[in-house]
């Protein structure tokens, strides 16, 4: 490998030498050996200002990276008391800091502000004994805390009407389900920021206000008054009005404010309209219009302005809770990871007495990492390092600093743990204070080739041109110390475009991406000398291994996309990161396990345990089981008819002894007794990657031995805890120890792959907005030191979204920052996703600035294509290179793993492979005709992005994975709609609000509440619902019948019966909202509407006289009607009959009886 010259040997003597006593900071870009400058001025400190290695202090952000930073440092120390030219002063200096190196300062904050605290646990207020809860302990301390607390909530009588508001409005204590948004959130945020309280908690507090609705009773006298004037009683918008109007009333009318607060919440959003003339009302219709859209509003601003009454006193309560829990820790001595900080700081506040005693030891702090840490870090830092006064000054900056004292080196570029309190302000507020006339900066990498440099530079240079006070830094672009001298071209390969397809689904965006990083990692394994890697140990450039790459994720989100990809393309792999082992199948059929033999009456998991491979119980065995017993109970006798070789019975017969014995042993012995007798180290075998398996199960092991040691522990505390380490940002041990043996490629999330390199790099995941806010609780901090909160969009304080717009930019800012780290991960190769949506901005998702940055600048990477050059090897050749992958026509070795032909040429085999399937596939298709076919099936054939049920407007590439259940809706949004027309009465539809909730809590979607139920008045407010109003009709509907040999089959959404024949309705939550939209969308579900009306011909023998699709829409109903029904319904029977289009039977429908 060729070594270019280092630009920045100055800079990096003034760090190692010539700064010694001078504050630096330093600014050092990825891949800058910043670690051994580090570790270089920490040698020479020591070496020429007769420094102790005990006197120094060196921080920085994992445990792993303070054990390496003490391991080079010692064995510097020893390279140069081993050199016979070292002088005997330093080898003496050498040798007492080698002896000194396992108890110096080299730590993490959180590690020195335990030494601190135990050093001076009097001043600190602290018992003789404390201990360092870990995460595991602090969970569940937490979730013991919070139980507590919400029973001394409930038996207080001062807090009766704050409780039954908030049952009113629907602000949960604790969830009712697994991810629900609840005030437990806000207390677990508030307790890695209990020290930020006091302004809240100190602050007056006003009473609950009395519950107002005048605005709204206002705005429905207002609503009605106009109606009274209407010149035209059938005026559609008069019409519509008149069905709002009854229902508004009710509200109105009630008395109670609980009762009435109750009805607004179940019901706070009345249909709009578009209809409506100038004639009838003799003024614009839209006036009128928007007098519905005041009465909205009103109801809105009621329901809000209690909210943020109950969210704003809950919050200060919760706060006062978390910060006396804080105080109970200090006095127990049981002491959490933030804790620490706090206390610390706090007692270097209080006692100049420690301050002048830690002053005289540390002679020097270095702050390492400094980009990602916590704020107090850099006022501890500042008190230690500042002479010590009697009552130091408010903020760090004014605090009078020796130079020499303070050393920081970071790069702000890296920053991306905003989750975990570290603030890019107050990085670029403390390189201000402490930079002098500028920092020292790093630029030259030694991590990654030339091509890949230059590639990153212009992305990001253009990304980030120039400073954003406060939140982002210019870039500043890296220098190249490695030349890409392999014979291969290392420039970066980006993968994928814009797909056609603008209304493309989120999860069709992430199959192709996944289905390209599976083709990219299968092409390294076949063809590993077209991917060559410097091999640091050998000095050498050679082939890679599968174990070379990395696979990043910015978020779980796309990982089950990418697992299946990877298994499709008999690609290994592994999961790098802990977090990710919990998603796990093995993993959770053990946790179903566990849940069914710790509560019996969980039929859920019940089932789950025995169909998965511990049991092996088939449907069959379910089947027949069910049938003899007709229940499923653990506990119960072998029923009649079945023996004890049934492998149902079996299998509960183990999980009975199991459950009998759960008292006596811990969820550890628990979980090891199912692996040992269930043989899941066995069932491994069965995994293309069985040595990945043992790696999971004995992960989860392990966790579960922790999880005891840590708790004492019971099985249903350990499920609990179990189920909050599949959350995005739960804090599990991250590192994952691979198998000795085991070659293959890895799978990070980009946050684990922090301070790690690569020698092939594949980003993964990119389809995702940015900009996204994150879901579930919000928790802002505003400059006043007020927390504002937000549970859902509707529960809010007052004050949440102003703060929320400008955290959405900074978290925007920080995931370009991810971009960065993710990209220079890598050493060697880097692919780079560009799958996105066409149209748009370009820089709406990560994959969509990398797909216009390669358009705009084609040079600087090269394309990957399916089919095309990269099928024989990726990327083209080094111009004047001759490619290895042509095959050769002497028989020689070809393209890698192509056998030879029937000719005896290499190739030839794939060309005969090609042509048995398309032979194969032409003799089986006459027989490939299904049985049975649904009408979303039949439709698929013109359509072939058509779901089960329409989707719903989020499934964007912006849009979080909804939840996904079985039954006829696809959609978490389509199904609650769809649920909640079944139910609610359409004669007197006043229930509506609390339909849809139900609907939503059970579609795990609550905060999409208001779209559900806009989504529903629409369709009430339709023309067909009108219809089925004063005809008989049927819902959700199921219809089958047979034509030619295959049997039709589907739910109607609506059927009405009127005398001149029936009327399918059916309807559409897709999102189409302009005319060209929702023509497109008739024409893609014409096939659908037929196929129900010729099954429904065919079984009930009455002629189908329409069919509608009504496309519910937050604006209101749009209606369309089959134009050529006739035709549609003979397209459908040419279809299902494989016929030519006119040839299959068209029978009329007959007097064949009726089912109405």
């Amino acid at each position: 490998m060729t070594t270019l010259d280092v630009l920045d040997q100055g800079e990096r003597r003034l760090i190692s030498a010539d700064g010694l006593d001078r504050t630096l900071f330093v600014e050092a870009g990825a891949g800058t050996g910043k670690t051994k400058q580090l570790v270089e001025r920490i040698v020479s400190t020591v070496l020429r200002a007769d420094v102790a290695l005990s006197d120094i202090v060196a921080i920085t952000f994992t445990e792993a990276a303070a054990s390496e930073l003490t391991t080079r440092i010692r064995a510097a120390f020893e390279a140069r008391l081993a050199d016979p030219d070292t002088p005997t002063a330093d080898r003496e200096r050498c040798a007492r800091a080698i002896a000194d190196a396992d108890l110096a300062a080299i730590s993490t904050v959180h590690g020195f502000a335990s030494r601190l605290l135990s050093e001076f646990s009097v001043a600190a207020g602290l018992p003789p004994r404390v201990t360092v809860l870990d995460e595991v302990s602090s969970q569940l301390a937490h979730e013991r805390r919070w139980e507590r607390f919400v029973d001394r909530l409930h038996d207080a009588p001062e807090h009766e009407e704050l409780l039954y508001r908030a049952a009113l409005i629907g602000i949960p204590l604790s969830p009712t389900y697994h991810g629900e948004a609840s005030f437990k959130d806000v207390a677990a945020t508030f307790g890695q920021h209990w020290d930020r309280l006091d302004v809240l908690i100190d602050a007056e507090s006003a009473p609950l206000p009395a519950l107002d609705f005048a605005p709204f009773d206002a705005a429905v006298a207002a609503l009605a008054e106009v109606r009274a004037t209407c010149l035209d009683p059938s005026d559609r918008l008069a019409e519509h009005i008149d069905r709002l109007l009854p229902s508004m009333r009710t509200v109105v009318d009630l008395t109670d404010p609980h009762h009435k607060l109750r009805a607004l919440t179940r019901r706070a959003n009345w249909p709009k309209s578009r209809f409506g003339t100038q004639a009838a009302w003799g003024c614009p219709a839209v006036e009128i219009r928007e007098l519905i859209e005041h009465v909205n509003d009103a109801a809105q601003a009621s329901l809000a302005e209690a909210g943020a009454a109950v969210v704003d006193r809950l919050m200060r309560l919760t706060a006062a809770e978390v910060r006396n829990a804080a105080h109970e820790r200090r006095a127990n001595g049981g002491l959490e990871f933030h804790d620490l900080l706090v206390l610390a700081l706090r007692m270097l506040r209080r006692s100049p007495e420690v301050r002048r005693a830690l002053h005289d030891r540390y002679r020097h702090l270095l702050l390492d990492e400094f980009q990602d840490t916590d704020p107090i870090q850099i006022e501890l830092a500042s008190l230690i390092a500042a002479e010590p006064t009697a009552e130091p000054p408010g903020r760090w900056s004014d605090l009078p600093i020796e130079q020499g004292r303070l050393f920081f080196v970071g790069d702000p570029k890296q920053s991306i743990y905003r989750f975990r309190r570290a603030d890019i302000g107050l990085f670029l507020a403390a390189r201000d204070a402490f930079g002098g006339s500028g920092p020292v900066g790093l630029r030259t990498n030694f991590r990654t080739v030339a091509p890949i440099i230059d590639w990153v530079n212009a992305v990001f240079a253009e990304a980030m041109p120039e400073e954003l006070p406060g939140a982002q830094p210019k870039y500043e672009p890296l220098v190249a110390a490695r030349a890409a001298d392999s014979g291969h071209d290392h420039r970066p390969l980006v993968f994928g475009s814009a797909h056609p397809d603008p209304k493309v689904r989120a999860g069709e965006l992430r199959e192709a991406e996944a289905a390209d990083v599976g083709a990219i990692v299968r092409d390294v394994i076949d063809r590993p000398d077209r991917w060559p890697v410097f091999d640091r140990r050998l000095d050498r450039w050679r082939p890679a291994r599968p174990s070379d790459v990395a696979i990043l994720i910015p978020t779980r989100t796309s990982l089950p996309f990418l697992r299946d990809a990877l298994d499709r393309d008999d690609v290994p792999y592994r999961l790098a990161t802990g977090t990710l082992v919990y998603d796990t199948q093995e993993v959770r059929d053990l946790l179903a396990v566990l849940r069914a033999v710790d509560d019996p009456n969980d039929t859920l998991s019940l089932i789950a345990a025995l169909r998965s491979p511990l049991y092996g119980c088939s449907d069959v065995d379910l089947y027949t089981y069910h049938a003899a017993r007709r229940r499923w109970d653990l506990r119960g006798t072998v029923p009649e008819g079945l023996d004890d070789s049934h492998p149902v019975v079996r299998a509960l017969a183990h999980l009975r002894e199991l459950w009998l014995d759960r008292w006596w042993v811990g969820p550890a012995d628990l979980l090891g007794r199912v692996m040992h007798d269930r043989r899941a180290f066995l069932l491994g075998y069965g995994d293309p990657r069985p040595a990945e398996v043992w790696r999971r199960l004995r992960f989860v092991l392990d966790q579960a031995r922790a999880f005891e040691e840590a708790d004492g522990g019971e099985t249903r505390a350990f499920l609990e805890w179990a189920a909050l380490q599949s959350s995005d940002g739960a804090r599990v041990h991250e590192p994952l120890l691979p198998e000795t043996d085991d070659d293959a490629p890895q799978i990070l999330t980009v946050h684990g792959s922090k301070g790690l390199e690569f020698p092939i790099v594949v980003l993964s995941g990119l389809t995702t907005r940015p900009a996204n806010r994150r879901p579930g609780v919000s928790v802002l901090w505003g400059d006043d030191g007020v927390p504002e909160v937000k549970l859902r969009a509707d529960v809010a304080t007052a004050q949440h979204e102003p703060r929320a717009d400008l955290e959405e930019e900074m978290d925007a800012h920080e995931k370009l920052r991810l971009l960065y780290v993710a990209a220079t991960r890598a050493r060697d190769h880097l692919a780079v996703s560009g799958h996105h949506k066409a149209g748009g901005d370009p820089n709406g998702t990560f994959a969509g600035r990398v797909a216009a940055f390669h358009d705009a600048n084609p040079v600087l990477a090269r394309p990957f294509e399916l089919g095309g050059a990269e099928a024989d090897g990726v990327g083209p050749d080094v111009p004047g290179e001759t490619s290895d992958a042509v095959a050769a026509t002497d028989g020689s070795p070809g393209v890698a793993g192509a056998s030879l032909g029937r000719n005896g040429s290499p190739g030839d085999a794939l060309a005969d492979r090609d042509g048995w399937i398309a032979e194969r596939s032409a003799l089986l298709a006459p027989f490939r005709r299904p049985s049975t076919m649904s009408a979303t099936a039949i439709a698929r054939t013109v359509d072939p992005t058509i779901d089960d049920v329409d989707d719903d407007s989020r499934n964007g590439a912006d849009a979080r994975p909804l939840v996904r259940r079985r039954g006829r809706a696809g959609s978490a949004v389509g199904r609650a709609v769809h649920a909640t027309l079944e139910y609610v009465a359409f004669d007197q539809p006043h229930d509506v609000r609390e339909l849809a909730q139900r609907q939503c809590e059970l579609e795990a979607i609550p905060a999409l509440v208001d779209t559900v139920e806009q989504l529903v008045q629409a369709a009430l407010a339709s023309d067909a619902v009108a219809l089925a109003r004063r005809h008989r009709f049927h819902r959700e509907l199921y219809v089958a019948a047979t034509v030619g040999t295959t049997t039709i089959e589907g739910y109607v959404d609506l059927l009405v019966v009127t005398p001149d024949g029936l009327v399918v309705v059916d309807y559409k939550t897709d999102g189409a909202t302009s005319p060209a939209e929702i023509d497109a969308k008739v024409a893609a579900y014409e096939l659908q509407g037929a196929a129900y009306a010729v099954a429904l011909e065919a079984s009930t023998g009455l002629p189908v006289v329409d069919c509608r699709f009504v496309f519910c829409t937050t604006n209101g109903p749009v209606e369309r009607s089959i134009t050529d029904l006739d035709g549609a319904k003979r397209r459908v029977r040419d279809t299902v009959t494989g016929a030519p289009d006119g040839v299959a039977d068209d029978p009329a429908p007959g007097d064949q009886g009726t089912l109405f």
